[in-house]
């Protein structure tokens, strides 16, 4: 007689990762170019997606590639010291303060992951960088979310108002991204003349190239508390493909903490060699940053006489609102060969790099049709 096995062919398997995960969404990257040509239907596209430096990194940088590929074999100095010595070097903080990450990103995991338990909280104002959402999320912390102003300016009383409280995780991000308003040395002081020593504080300078108005470090210093900036070879170097990005720390206490968590090898020797390479062309760096500045400039003038609702952006983007909507925008816009960032901003507000000369000509000129309802 024939005996059937009545259990499920596919019993249903309990996940293995942890349910924190559930609540949290993959980071959605701008699109490539693969995909734009694809929808698009053409070749001649232009990025302005994802706030690269179009402009290109300096020349220098071919070079030091070329030299780092005749050893591929070898494993790259994990400690970065070469680099982090430079960095020191011009920055005036000790290199063993310095930890090396592969993109910005990785250093607000290590971070986040370093000095978050469960139930911990995090004070931030939104919009700002998904990435902390998604770490923090991952680390199973609370967030205090005091929402940015109308115009997207921080709230800074509001903000003060929480971070007196002692959050055991305190985001500033200036310029912000996705909205580029930059805070003053003047409202950052006065947030952390109301913060405990005991709160960990995280300032991401991913665009201060662009708006170097004060001097972060000496304010963080003067407050004296366990704090991180961190920065990025990814934007005003033009190395986003690279992925080097350092953070200064309060101590070389806490960057060896880091250091526990990083992978040993996290910086390839090419991506090593590229950075210090455009670190030591500061001229090419200044020229970039005061071109990208001007066009800046030439959008927003262009933006100012269609009488356009826009932010006063601090980096090298421009964040408006589209009374069609962000995403009919952004289709508009792809169509014409132009690949931009719709936000999910209430409002339809997008962002879009500020690119090559050429590139901001195009922009310019199919911005009335993009953006009319």
């Amino acid at each position: 007689m024939l005996v059937v096995d009545q259990k499920s062919l596919s019993p249903a398997v309990v996940s293995p990762v942890r349910p924190a995960l559930e609540g949290v969404s993959a980071y959605k990257a701008g699109m490539t170019l693969a995909e734009a040509g694809r929808l698009a239907g053409r070749a001649d596209l232009s990025k302005l997606a994802s706030n690269e430096n179009l402009l290109g990194c300096s020349p220098k940088v071919a070079d030091a590639v070329q030299a780092a590929l005749a050893s591929p074999e070898i494993y790259p100095d994990p400690y970065c010291e070469t680099l982090r010595a430079a960095i020191g070097e011009r920055l005036a903080v000790d290199p063993a303060r310095i930890v090396m990450t592969p993109g910005s990103e990785a250093l607000i995991d290590y971070l986040f992951r370093a000095v978050l338990h469960p139930g911990d909280s995090v004070l931030l104002s939104s919009p700002t960088f998904p990435a902390y959402a998604i770490f923090g999320g991952c680390a199973e912390a609370t967030f205090i979310d005091v929402p940015r102003l109308a115009n997207f300016d921080l709230d800074v009383e509001a903000f003060k108002v929480e971070a007196a409280k002692g959050p055991k995780l305190l985001v500033l991000c200036t310029p912000n991204n996705p909205t580029g308003n930059a805070m003053t040395g003047v409202e950052m002081a006065e947030i952390l003349a109301v913060t405990p020593r005991s709160t960990v504080v995280f300032v991401d300078e991913a665009y201060r190239e662009y708006h170097q108005a004060f001097d972060t470090l000496e304010l963080l210093k003067a407050w004296g508390g366990t704090w991180v900036s961190g920065r990025t070879f990814s934007k005003a170097y033009g190395l986003a493909g690279m992925r080097v990005g350092y953070g200064i720390c309060s101590s070389a206490e806490l960057t060896g903490y880091l250091d526990r968590i990083r992978p040993p090898f996290n910086v390839t020797a090419i991506s090593q060699a590229a950075a210090l390479a455009a670190w030591d062309d500061q001229e090419h760096l200044e020229r970039t940053v005061a071109l990208t500045i001007a066009e800046r400039g030439r959008v927003e003038a262009v933006l100012d006489a269609m009488g356009v609702e826009r932010t006063q952006s601090a980096a090298n983007f421009v964040f408006l609102r589209s009374p069609s909507g962000a995403e009919a925008t952004a289709a508009r816009l792809l169509r014409e060969g132009l690949i931009v960032r719709p936000t999910p901003v209430p409002g339809g507000w997008v962002r879009i790099t500020i690119g090559r000369p050429a590139d901001n000509d195009r922009l310019i000129a199919a911005l009335p049709a993009a953006l009319a309802l």
